[in-house]
Parts: C-alpha cells; structure tokens; sequence
C-alpha cells in the first residue's frame, strides 16, 4: 500500500475569479496613470508642486522597469490551484499560484476529525452542527461533481470546515485512517 497521496485540483475560471489575472494586469497601467492625474492636480494647485510635472516621464519608466521585474510575479497570483496529500496520519492542504508558488495553507490531523463525508444528499455539513470558526474551499467549483467535506479542530482548536475534491486512491487512505469516512464511487 502507498503510503503518499498528492492530488491537485485547479481553480475554475468563473465568476469574478475569471477576471482576477486581467485585474491584475490592468492595474499596472491604470495605477500609474492615477498617480500622473493626481501629480498634475496637485502641480497645478501650488507652485511648490511644480516639479511634480516631472511624474509623466518619471512614473511611466519606473512602472515600466517594475513591471518588468515583478510583472510575472503578480500575474501568477491570478491563476489558482489547490494540492492536498494524504500521509502519515495527517492531511496537508497547500495553494499553487500561476504553477510558480506554492503556499501551505493548512493540515489536518485525522485524530481531531469529526466527520468526513461527500457534500448533498443527506450529507450536509449545517446539520453536523452548523457553526465553524473557520471554512476552507479547495475545490475547483461549487458545481464540482464530488465534492467532500470534512469537519476537524485546529491545533488553536478551532471548529473548522473544508471542501475538497478527492480522487479514489486518497479516499481510500483517509478511510485508513479515519474509519468513519463515507464513501462513495470515484473515478481514478
């Protein structure tokens, strides 16, 4: 038996989340735009603000040597993913940015779960209780077709929620190690 399992999920483009990446890319031409506006405000008001006509050849080559370096860098948080594994009696959640940067975000220890199962139905994580301190979405899209939820406590002991999409061969070890998980038919 394996006793690693790594799945990764991308985030679907819908919703106000498919307008992030050109949000961010926007956002190097309208801010320096902004900041010339309001130099060439403030220039015209005071004759002390005078050299802050300068900003139209100033900010154009400082935003163009920014974004140069830190361009692709921003770019990247517009694309999301989501990878989670399933070892040693624990499970460990991590975001991937633009296939670039990967950022643990939180693990489980199956000995603090309180439930395990697939989302609908007459699996509802409001009736397990209803109230989380904390609620984590790891999915590619609410209309996801197997979706899982799993209710646990924190190491701050926290009541905390997260949805996530499994694959069969993670199903099957966190049903090693935490018997009480429903489960359900999942593709490979």
């Amino acid at each position: 038996m394996d006793f690693l399992c790594k799945h990764i999920v991308e985030r679907k483009r819908e919703g106000l989340y498919r307008y992030k990446k050109t949000a961010i890319i926007m956002s190097w031409v309208i801010i320096p735009i902004v900041l010339i506006i309001v130099c060439f405000g403030l220039a015209s008001i005071n004759l002390y603000f005078e050299f802050l006509r300068a900003s139209i050849i100033v900010i154009p080559s400082l935003t163009a040597a920014m974004a140069k370096m830190f361009g692709p860098i921003t770019a990247a948080y517009g694309s999301e993913a989501y990878e989670y594994s399933v070892a040693a009696g624990e499970m460990s959640f991590a975001r991937i940015f633009g296939d670039r940067f990967r950022r643990e975000w939180f693990k489980i220890a199956f000995d603090k779960v309180e439930k395990c199962a697939p989302l609908g139905g007459l699996n509802d994580p409001e009736t397990d209780g209803g109230k989380y301190d904390v609620v984590y979405k790891a999915i590619s899209s609410v209309n996801a077709p197997y979706i899982y939820y799993i209710i646990f406590r924190d190491g701050q002991d926290r009541r905390c929620l997260a949805y996530f999409e499994p694959v069969k061969k993670s199903l099957r070890m966190i049903k090693t190690y935490y018997p009480a998980t429903v489960m359900t038919n999942l593709p490979d």
